[in-house]
């Protein structure tokens, strides 16, 4: 999806003081001027709390819009700059993000949320080096952040780097043990190096988790097919469609050089 340059729309300038003398028959050094000033713009008067949790709850469109007019007001706010970050990925405007998030990461530099977005932009772009090194960033700056370290691992994994990747995501579970996707990453990472036993134990953790992720039940299917276990292998697939899932079970089989025919799921 292309990139949206600009959100906002334009802001009305920002009011003059008027200023005003009184009238006085004394001298000019004895006359006492009075300054008067117009209301301010609401244009320029930040949202308030309550305003910024409604906003929260928008269709992403009208939440980016509303960001965006935030981040006119104060582009050097850094919750300010950060919710537009996470506004403008919502709508697919990823390089806008990066460029927002670059923008702020110089006023804030010790900022790790910034760089975490930045980050998950960039992957999105599949620029996964730069979103590797901003993901390396966040998670120093934030090291009590599970969101950060298994964003790392996932940048990792991506780049071949499965043993850091699989480090990362152990960080990450130490600090959030509940969490399904970084179960579910950790598995299939696990499966890339052959550790096939414990992706599918950290893969049926996952699923107890989440029953109704597909992806976790079509990762903990994967592996189950790679031991050659495949009527469970169709029944760990859920609601996906069983001919499809057969003609995976198939795929495995002849990859394994196995050669008996597949069992419908459920039969003894």
């Amino acid at each position: 999806m292309s990139s949206i340059r600009r959100v906002a729309l334009p802001l009305a300038a920002t009011s003059l003081a008027l200023l005003a003398g009184c009238a006085s028959t004394g001298t000019a050094e004895e006359q006492t001027p009075t300054a008067a000033t117009e209301p301010a713009n609401p244009a320029l008067v930040p949202a308030s709390s309550e305003e910024r949790i409604r906003a929260e709850r928008m269709q992403p469109l009208e939440r980016a819009n509303f960001w965006a007019l935030e981040y006119n007001k104060a582009p050097e706010d850094l919750d300010t700059a950060v919710y537009f970050g996470k506004a403008l990925r919502a709508i697919g405007s990823e390089q806008r993000a990066v460029e927002v998030m670059t923008a702020i990461e110089v006023i804030h530099p010790a900022a790790g949320e910034p760089k975490l977005v930045r980050g998950r932009a960039l992957s999105a772009l599949n620029r996964i080096q730069e979103a590797r090194r901003a993901f390396m960033a966040a998670a120093t700056l934030m090291p009590e952040s599970p969101d950060a370290l298994a964003a790392l691992g996932l940048a990792n994994d991506r780049m071949g780097d499965h043993i850091s990747a699989q480090t990362a995501y152990r960080q990450a579970l130490e600090l959030s043990p509940s969490r399904p996707s970084t179960l579910s990453n950790l598995g299939l990472s696990l499966t890339l190096t052959g550790d096939i036993e414990e992706a599918e134990q950290v893969l049926r953790e996952a699923a107890v988790l989440d029953p109704e992720n597909t992806h976790i039940r079509q990762n903990l299917a994967l592996v189950l097919g790679l031991q050659g276990r495949y009527d469970e292998m169709i029944e760990a697939a859920g609601d996906a469609p069983e001919e499809v899932m057969r003609r995976n079970a198939d795929l495995l089989r002849r990859l394994r050089g196995d050669t008996a025919a597949a069992t419908p799921a459920g039969a003894g």
